[in-house]
């Protein structure tokens, strides 16, 4: 199941990396703000650069193409919003390079 969500990256966590039973892996933490009466927060991982988190800031309002998984570790269950896809937007919702996007704060 792919959805998409639009918002303001509001925190990109460092890499990580690890061995795994498939070999090396990294992966990346963000947050977005959503918009709206209510702002919401949404965490997202990127998993063996699976997006392009890389030519992202901080304050930069995007797209996100993401699935949502679940895994059972230990008889719990852990559910991740797994990126795949990242788009700058400027304000007519297309693809946007840095100089275009609107840094401004969410209003509370």
């Amino acid at each position: 199941m792919a959805l998409e969500i639009e918002g303001k990256i509001t925190k990109i966590f460092p890499e990580r990396t690890g061995e795994g039973r498939n070999g090396t892996w990294t992966s990346q933490d963000f947050m977005i703000e959503v918009p709206g009466n209510y702002p919401t927060l949404a965490a997202f991982d990127v998993y063996n650069n699976g997006a392009d988190l890389q030519s992202c800031k901080e304050g930069d309002k995007v797209k996100v193409s993401f699935d949502i998984r679940s895994n059972e570790w230990q008889g719990k269950y852990i559910t991740s919003l797994r990126a795949w896809r990242i788009e700058k937007l400027d304000g007519s919702s297309k693809p946007a390079d840095d100089s275009s996007v609107n840094n401004e704060p969410a209003p509370f």
